[in-house]
């Protein structure tokens, strides 16, 4: 396409060079232009900003896209496009250029702090159940049908996410669940699509760090349902909430389009009759718009029955039969990393979760209390160069819920593991718990430090008795460490099998 139609409309500060150069491809890593490409800079540090520049334009480049331009020509000459705001404008580019196509692909995004990605993958197993080719974008991947074609931010940058959405129409996929972040949305990746449905599961404390508080973080996922779904070109788009969580009634509030809520109680539109909900599974009546379902599934507590909740609201909302949601729950294993059990020791339940923020790591080990027959182990800590006030946090929750916390390190980053872990302890300690020394750790009510995580996983299955539940929080299915500057293999549902068989050998 030429510049100009792909400009067509758009408000710029202003142009310099040829408009009617030829547009072969879209980017924003300099790294990946390729000759021909619409060059898109989002640094905001200024020298690498000029230094991506440089980068896009040896490459190829026949267009920039900057938002601040001091002047001066660019070698090999291009045209300069300057933009207040580079990302948005790269948005709705890109969905001029790979030609809307969630205008023909039915895209339902999921928000909410926790839940996100168990649902999507229980909406695809729903829709592929109903004969309805399905996607996900999400924190896993991009996944058209089974195959990944994407690893990377949980909602991706918007010429990824429309390049995705072009591919699954060519491949004849109808729908698409895609995990819509907060600062996806702060930061206007999404919003050029157009929204079939969303989902909202709950709100807590996270990304605090970049939004710096919580009405903040809010008012970004607010965006999807009280500006993005209003403006949707599909007819009649739907919003499911939870209404019992605590954020649940503005989002309704908020919401202009059809609205379908689910919750624990019969005054949603979708709750359970009955149900039981053990280590071996869900099982529940269900009453969903008016119809009733018997479910079975695999997955785990009381967390994951508001995910099947969720799913099956929308899922009927969007007309698909009862029985066909039902099948299709007892079908899904669920998401990697979202409370997956590990095989270990008999008689020991050892669980891999992603809950990496307060009110996950409250909500799985809420449920698993629930479950346990003996004591619940906490392996745990917190990533660095992140939200540091959630630190203590977690640690009051690992000491109030489980029966023995091992305070361990997660993705330190750049920062010393031990600093982080200090930060951590003080939750524990105002809980009233002393640090044990690991002879102490059977019998004496405290908590174990371990920074080593390898080592951490290896003292949880040490002193786990027959009864005991072990769940491993934190990194789900990550298959690294990040250390420094460094990315180093490490699995933790590997590590639990390597262990597990040095202890049965």
């Amino acid at each position: 396409m030429k510049l100009r139609d792909l400009l067509s409309g758009e408000a710029v500060r202003r142009m310099d060079g040829d408009t009617e150069v030829e547009i072969s491809g879209l980017s924003y890593d300099s790294r990946e232009t390729r000759p021909g490409d619409l060059f898109f800079s989002l640094a905001r540090d200024a020298r690498k900003n000029r230094a991506n520049l440089t980068e896009a334009i040896n490459r190829g480049a026949h267009a920039v896209v900057v938002d601040g331009w001091e002047g001066g020509a660019l070698r090999p000459a291009v045209t300069v496009v300057e933009a207040q705001r580079p990302r948005v404008l790269m948005g709705r580019v890109a969905a001029r250029f790979y030609r809307s196509p969630s205008e023909r692909v039915e895209v339902v995004g999921v928000t909410g702090t926790s839940g996100k990605t168990t649902t999507t993958y229980l909406l695809r197993s729903i829709s592929e159940a109903a004969g309805i080719p399905a996607g996900i974008i999400g924190t896993l991947g991009i996944f058209l049908g089974r195959e990944k074609i994407y690893s990377g931010l949980t909602t991706p940058e918007s010429v990824d996410f429309e390049s995705a959405l072009a591919g699954m129409e060519r491949e004849g996929i109808r729908r698409a669940f895609a995990e819509i972040s907060s600062i996806g949305l702060a930061e206007g990746r999404v919003d050029a699509l157009s929204f079939r449905a969303c989902l909202f599961t709950n709100l807590g404390r996270d990304h605090l760090d970049y939004h710096e508080t919580i009405e903040r973080y809010f008012a970004a996922k607010l965006r999807l349902f009280s500006e993005l779904l209003a403006r949707s070109r599909h007819p009649e788009p739907v919003a499911v909430v939870r209404g019992d969580a605590p954020w649940g009634p503005r989002v309704l509030e908020a919401t202009r389009t059809r609205k379908i809520t689910f919750g624990l109680d019969s005054s949603f539109d979708a709750y359970p009759v009955r149900f039981t909900a053990g280590t071996d599974g869900i099982r529940a009546t269900l009453r969903v718009l008016g119809r009733t379902l018997e479910i079975e599934s695999p997955l785990i507590g009381e967390i994951n029955l508001l995910n099947i909740l969720g799913a099956s609201a929308l899922s009927v909302a969007l007309g698909i039969e009862g029985d066909v949601v039902a099948e299709a729950v007892r079908r899904c294993p669920g998401a990697a990393g979202r409370l997956e059990a590990v095989p270990a020791r008999a008689g020991v339940s050892v669980l891999v979760d992603y809950a990496h923020k307060p009110d996950a790591l409250e909500a799985v080990l809420g449920t698993l209390r629930r479950l346990k027959r003996g004591r619940l182990i906490c392996v745990f800590g917190c990533g660095g160069d992140r939200d540091r006030g959630k630190r203590p946090l977690m640690g009051e929750i690992a000491a109030r819920l489980s029966d023995l916390p091992i305070l361990t390190s997660d993705n330190p980053r750049t920062e010393d593991p031990l600093t982080i872990i200090a930060e951590v302890e003080r939750g524990l300690k105002t809980a009233g718990l002393r640090r044990l020394a690991s002879a102490e750790a059977i019998g004496s009510p405290g908590y174990l430090v371990e920074p080593d995580r390898r080592a951490a996983i290896a003292l949880a299955l040490g002193l786990a008795a027959p009864g005991d539940v072990i769940i491993i929080a934190g990194k789900g299915h990550e298959d690294y460490q990040l250390v420094g500057d460094r990315v180093l293999r490490f699995d933790d549902r590997e590590v639990v099998r390597e262990i597990a068989a040095g202890l049965a050998a």
